[in-house]
């Protein structure tokens, strides 16, 4: 007799990741026949869903030399090391809002909170089916309190992990028999229900439009791909995982600790890369500040919003900073060879705006140290309010003359060695972003 399965419980089961044993190989570079052989590429995209105080972080001068804003001197000591690059935007997500973090690494449209949002497949994503079985780990979904940035190619929101003694775990600790078997059971019981959904599915696509049967093929890709991805999950569980570094993380529980949190995150973070047990991790980050993002410009609020973002911008200076300190075996920085993305979909919390994104970029192979501008009546106008002669931010009303987001992706996944010409709404790589 066949017992239903909730959807809920069916998307847990098909988040089960790719794991193969870490060799030493994996994180240092070797030489054939006297060749260096290059370090592999990483990926880290960091998703904030207030964005920051545009006069605390938008550079009122472009270029390499321009000055460093209140948020950005956290990060001075690696100004060559980051770009910041302002005036970009997701196309046709301007009634979104809120809601538009889940097209914050997909560029999926989302004109309004009524639309029925179909989601593409994420930055991550893409990445990660690129270079499945290379690593322990396809990907790392992690979150500092709830919701994912992380979307299966169909668009199927992927389970985000807020624990960092649960990553710490799957990084180091093996399994005792019990648990193996529980997995395998699981594991096993994943399959039954696949095969059973996968049957129903083939039964009905005799009867539906060619158009539904386009579904319902998109649908029977993505079983194929879990399948496989159970396949060797079971495959893997006696394979031995490196060596823990330290002890387990103790989880913070207390409320108001959200930088704190994050800290511990990050911390697994540089783990997983500097072990290679993953090279694309995503996190959604401080979700707790939504009320004082909304801080109507009263002093007050607008002070503890910023100090809060402070909190993250020096979180994001910690991590680059190990992830630079951190040597590949050629002697390279960890960094050099990992990107590591901050964005939003919202300029910032007050405005709800979902142009002028606030984007980040370090490491990861490309010439960094400037300030790249993609809208310059933007910049005058914050360099207006910071001079205190006017408050009023620019919110375009048309997507006719803004730059893609998602050609700052493009640039990323080309870098990372995939070859593609097109990401989301980006179609071409981003304008003044060099390769070193």
């Amino acid at each position: 007799m066949f017992n239903p399965m909730s959807r809920r419980t069916f998307f847990r089961t098909a988040g089960v990741c790719l794991a193969l044993p870490f060799l030493e190989s994996m994180s240092r570079p070797v030489r054939a026949e006297g060749k260096k052989v290059s370090p592999p590429r990483r990926m880290v995209a960091i998703g904030t869903p207030f964005g920051f105080d545009p006069a605390s972080f938008v550079p009122i001068t472009t270029g390499r030399n321009y000055k460093l804003p209140a948020h950005l001197e956290h990060l001075k000591d690696l100004r060559d090391d980051f770009s910041v690059i302002t005036g970009l935007n997701h196309p046709h997500t301007s009634g979104g809002m809120h809601l538009a973090e889940a097209v914050m690494l997909t560029g999926a449209p989302y004109p309004d909170y009524t639309h029925n949002l179909r989601n593409s497949i994420s930055l991550d994503q893409e990445f990660a089916s690129r270079i499945r079985g290379q690593t322990r780990y396809d990907s790392l979904i992690l979150t500092t309190y709830d919701g994912t940035l992380s979307f299966t190619k169909n668009g199927v929101a992927m389970p985000a992990e807020n624990r960092p003694s649960k990553i710490f775990a799957k990084l180091f600790l093996s399994s005792t028999p019990e648990q193996a078997r529980e997995e395998l059971r699981r594991i096993g019981e994943g399959r039954s229900m696949l095969d059973f959904v996968g049957a129903q599915a083939n039964r009905l696509s005799k009867k539906v439009s060619s158009d539904d049967r386009a579904r319902l093929d998109e649908y029977f890709d993505s079983v194929r791909t879990v399948e496989k991805q159970l396949q060797l999950s079971g495959e893997s569980l006696n394979w031995p995982k490196p060596k823990a570094p330290c002890p387990p993380p103790q989880d913070i529980t207390t409320p108001g600790q959200q930088s704190a949190k994050l800290k511990l995150m990050f911390d697994m973070i540089h783990l997983a890369l500097v072990t290679d047990s993953t090279r694309a991790i995503t996190i959604k980050t401080f979700g707790d500040h939504h009320d004082l993002s909304h801080h109507g410009k009263e002093l007050g609020k607008l002070s503890q919003c910023r100090q809060t973002e402070t909190e993250l911008m020096k979180n994001y200076a910690s991590l680059l900073t190990k992830l630079k300190a951190s040597k590949e075996g050629d002697g390279g920085a960890l960094l050099d060879s990992t990107m590591v993305l901050m964005t939003s979909n919202l300029m910032d919390g007050n405005s709800h705006s979902t142009y002028n994104l606030p984007v980040l970029l370090a490491g990861g192979g490309f010439r960094h140290g400037n300030h790249l501008a993609f809208n310059q009546p933007y910049i005058e106008r914050i360099a207006k309010e910071v001079d205190g002669k006017g408050d009023t931010l620019p919110i375009p009303t048309s997507d006719a003359h803004t730059t893609p987001l998602c050609n700052l992706y493009v640039s990323m996944l080309q870098r990372l060695g995939i070859e593609i010409e097109a990401f989301g709404s980006g179609t071409s790589t981003l304008t003044g972003l060099e390769r070193v």
